[in-house]
């Protein structure tokens, strides 16, 4: 039997293995990309923008006459925040927005003061930039398979706990918060395995699903 002092630190070493901090700021492949959409919408104002991780992206671009989608793949708030700097340094603004953010926290590692923190920083830019209408998407579930892999996305219970924190930052920040509109992508606390095609990301038939109420809010 391992000491104890021993077996503290190899849970420590699995905490440290688990840990998967977005890192996406430090890469100059996806600051060349941020750059880019700033650039392609420096001064415009846009009456719709959507931002979000590659559930959205999935979407495409544009989504519609003067509706953005600024959604690129493994944003979480951390890398989120430094878009946005970026697009409003390039004085890109936004009348309707709306937050699909938070599925990669879920999985990621980061802390909820954090996450509190980055997501009330997003909602004051988002108004900086001209947004008279915000408003947050939960996080989305997984498949209860892909939910077990942590490799691949957040537990269920961990999706629940930032869903918890997105509510109480809307609830302060008086922004809306899609509730039931997305509940048809899911199978109670589960992705839809027919709405999937690995178990996290939508298939065409759901992102016909998602589109539409995107664009519901959004216009």
């Amino acid at each position: 039997m391992l000491p104890l002092i021993g077996l503290f630190g190899l849970l420590n070493q699995v905490s440290i293995a688990q840990m998967k901090p977005d890192k996406l700021g430090e890469l100059d492949w996806w600051r060349s990309k941020v750059k880019a959409q700033a650039q392609s919408s420096q001064r415009r104002r846009f009456h719709g923008c959507l931002f979000g991780d590659s559930i959205s992206s999935g979407l495409g671009n544009p989504l519609g006459k003067e509706t953005a989608n600024f959604a690129m793949g493994g944003l979480s708030t951390v890398s989120l925040l430094e878009q946005l700097k970026t697009l409003k340094a390039a004085n890109v603004q936004c009348q309707n927005v709306m937050i699909a953010i938070g599925t990669n926290d879920a999985w990621y590692s980061i802390r909820n003061d954090e996450f509190v923190s980055n997501l009330e920083r997003i909602i004051l830019l988002t108004r900086s930039m001209g947004a008279s209408q915000i408003t947050v998407v939960p996080a989305f579930y997984s498949t209860v398979e892909a939910s077990r892999n942590p490799n691949v996305a957040g537990t269920v219970e961990r999706v629940e706990e930032i869903n918890a924190l997105i509510r109480e930052v809307a609830d302060v920040e008086n922004v809306g918060l899609v509730t039931d509109e997305i509940d048809p992508l899911f199978d109670d606390r589960s992705l839809r395995q027919d709405l999937t095609f690995d178990g996290v990301h939508l298939n065409e038939k759901g992102q016909k699903i998602y589109k539409r109420i995107v664009l519901a809010i959004l216009n």
